[in-house]
């Protein structure tokens, strides 16, 4: 709900009565804390209205500290309007709600904005609490009882453990630590809570003993012929600054070159680090994490490559884009590219015996559009139509380009601007 932006009203502090009613809801919601002084509910609050970038609305209660503490909406996963508490409340109350675990490598595809699957549950030895299908749910890794995300179960905890083997989605996610509503906050970072300050029972291992259920369900793309690889090596910050350097430059002198890149300019931070940054890293050496670098976060790594020279960055709806691309840039110059981890073996030679199974087939989708009726008269006065009559993203978004220029329909006094004609 808070992966991206949301909107605000203005605060506005609740009366007496207002907060005197709050209390006394947490109290009902949560009977355990009741007894607590203080409670989960400060009693002097502010509040404000939000609106979600999906158009969700609700309610922030807010403490004294401008601290996001609660938040009221209709969350997904649930039949009514919810009450529910940010990280930072759970942080001070951790038995506030039910706990499920999962590990950490799942609750960063969390943060990212998947909901949690069936797969990447951690059951303890005695199973899952009892819990029933729309009940809220804290999400925390085997160790800590600090929870990452809040949630709704989607589907009763029992059926999980009945079906031997059950996949799909448990938990709708609606908060996580590192949103945008934490980001709201403090910014405190995860908080150590030992397993004795709740009541929540954790499963005995602190560290996953094979982690690869877990994450089967959120990976995109697998390729099952690899073999298990050894652990790499620790690397320092400085070591994975540079390897984000290489690999940089390795996607703009291979695959962002001048005559790829330049339809797809504007290109998202994310997208340049998730489509072409991970897939070209070195065959060789440590993973690429952005985490384990000195910068940490994405942006500042591409603003130090914008100091280098190497790229123009400009900010779109609060994410930074690439704007540009500096090919010219003499670290490219005579560039010899290495070999990725992407990059499929050298075949092997016909008379080579065969042990084991045939390795499976790595399965390549490419999104392709068709124009509507209503558009084919611009695409035919451009001309160039594939034979298939399909196009790329790429290819539909040069037709457009091409036709605008043809027509001279940018507006010479806003050249950012389009002028529309019969067929735009």
């Amino acid at each position: 709900m808070f992966k991206k932006p949301y909107q605000t009203k203005a605060q506005s502090a609740l009366r007496v009565s207002a907060c005197r009613h709050l209390v006394q809801e947490t109290k009902d919601t949560y009977p355990q804390t009741a007894d607590q002084t203080p409670g989960p509910m400060p009693g002097k609050l502010q509040s404000a209205k939000f609106v979600s970038h999906v158009g969700d609305k609700g309610e922030i209660i807010y403490s004294e500290s401008n601290e996001p503490l609660w938040f009221r909406a209709e969350v997904p996963g649930a039949t009514s309007s919810l009450l529910v508490p940010t990280v930072y409340t759970l942080w001070q109350f951790p038995a506030l709600l039910p706990v499920l675990w999962t590990w950490a490598p799942v609750v960063e595809k969390l943060i990212g904005g998947a909901d949690l699957m069936v797969p990447g549950l951690v059951v303890p030895e005695h199973g899952l609490p009892d819990l029933k299908r729309g009940q809220l749910v804290a999400i925390c890794c085997p160790g800590s009882l600090a929870a990452q995300a809040v949630g709704v179960l989607t589907v009763d905890t029992r059926e999980i453990q009945r079906v031997a083997g059950a996949k799909g989605k448990a938990v709708l996610v609606a908060h996580t630590y590192r949103d945008h509503m934490w980001e709201a906050g403090s910014k405190a970072e995860l908080p150590e809570i030992p397993l004795g300050a709740g009541s929540a029972e954790a499963p005995v291992p602190a560290e996953p003993a094979d982690e690869t259920p877990a994450l089967e369900a959120l990976r995109l793309e697998e390729d099952s012929s690899e073999p298990q690889s050894q652990p790499a090596p620790a690397v320092t910050a400085a070591e994975m600054d540079a390897l984000l350097l290489a690999t940089l430059k390795q996607v703009m002198a291979t695959v962002l070159d001048q005559r790829h890149a330049t339809p797809l300019l504007p290109l998202g931070a994310s997208a340049l680090y998730s489509t072409y940054m991970l897939a070209n890293a070195p065959a060789r050496g440590a993973e690429l994490d952005i985490k384990k670098s000195s910068y940490k976060k994405l942006a500042k790594f591409l603003k130090a490559a914008e100091k280098q020279g190497l790229l123009g960055l400009k900010d779109i709806r609060g994410e930074p884009h690439v704007k540009s691309l500096n090919w010219q840039h003499a670290e490219l110059s005579g560039y010899q590219p290495y070999t990725v981890k992407s990059a499929a073996p050298a075949a092997k030679p016909a008379s080579a015996p065969q042990s084991g199974p045939a390795p499976a087939a790595r399965i390549s989708v490419t999104e392709l559009l068709k124009p509507p009726q209503a558009l084919r008269p611009l695409f035919d006065l451009v001309g160039g139509e594939p034979a298939t009559g399909y196009f790329t993203r790429q290819q539909a978004r040069g037709v457009l380009e091409s036709y605008i220029k043809q027509q001279a329909l940018v507006d010479p006094q806003a050249p950012r601007n389009v002028r529309l004609d019969h067929h735009l």
